[in-house]
């Protein structure tokens, strides 16, 4: 490979980056801007969000209520805005998002890039354009068939 093509690959790398930290910085506009999101977690996954949030500014802990139709220790948790985006942001550096380039174990990056993906998921379903759309909730629970309806797969 030739100094000119490795300077076109470089090229390439870059602009791919900053197209992600583009659509990164969108993403955490759209959820600046929501007045509340909730999110389902089992308890232990709600534990990992608040960990790292928790070193962010600003961050104030919410406190997770406990499904009652649940019996497997999945929580609720309601986030303004502004706190979902700190998770958001929190999650990139864990998940070692290309332009975050993090220090996290394997099991660390892979916990957030799920956390992740599912929360960018839900949010691109929502239109900025129409005011009071509710948002759904965040579900972050895989076991086919047994998810309650909202954002989860």
């Amino acid at each position: 490979m030739g100094l000119l093509d490795s300077l076109r690959k470089r090229r390439a790398v870059k602009e791919l980056e900053l197209h992600r930290w583009a659509n990164h910085a969108a993403l955490m506009e759209t959820a600046a801007g929501l007045s509340v999101a909730v999110v389902q977690c089992h308890d232990d996954t709600w534990q990992f969000v608040e960990r790292h949030a928790s070193r962010r500014d600003h961050w104030r802990s919410p406190d997770p209520a406990p499904m009652s139709d649940r019996q497997d220790s999945m929580v609720e948790v309601r986030l303004s805005g502004p706190q979902l985006a700190i998770a958001i942001e929190a999650l990139a550096i864990v998940a070692d998002i290309p332009f975050m380039r993090g220090h996290y174990t394997a099991e660390s990056r892979a916990i957030a890039t799920r956390l992740y993906v599912e929360i960018r998921d839900v949010l691109k379903q929502y239109d900025a354009g129409e005011p009071g759309v509710a948002i759904p909730a965040i579900v972050l629970d895989d076991q086919i068939g047994t998810a309650p309806t909202g954002g989860g797969r």
